[in-house]
């Protein structure tokens, strides 16, 4: 009976990006947060994929991923500004935060995706 209880509780957390996704465009469109304040549904929907990455991670393996995210996270914040100052000589706050902000959400999704197919043959 628990083995079911914790893939169907499995299977919304696999469903929950896309949804959210979804979610987080049709807010972004309703409230015109593009043309105000140029904010994307990714920029939105990044906290929320933290919260998913735990729970898959705690119900998979008991563990949650989020220190070693967090370290990944913070790698990906040095080399980007490595690079910018090492590019342009000096760091424009605005454009690398932006930068930075987007690429934690890609760094985010991909982590889901290997999250959800780690998950897939652990309780297989």
């Amino acid at each position: 009976m628990y083995m079911k209880s914790v893939s169907f509780i499995l299977l919304f957390w696999y469903i929950f990006p896309a949804i959210l996704l979804f979610a987080c465009n049709y807010i972004v469109q309703r409230m015109s947060l593009f043309k105000k304040y140029k904010i994307k549904s990714p920029d939105i929907a990044t906290p929320f994929l933290f919260i998913g990455l735990s729970q898959i991670s705690t119900l998979t393996f008991s563990v949650s991923a989020i220190p070693y995210l967090v370290l990944m996270i913070s790698l990906l914040g040095i080399i980007i500004a490595v690079s910018y100052a090492r590019y342009y000589g000096y760091i424009q706050y605005k454009r690398y935060f932006k930068l930075f902000w987007r690429s934690v959400f890609l760094l985010v999704c991909l982590f889901y995706l290997i999250l959800i197919v780690t998950s897939l043959f652990y309780h297989k």
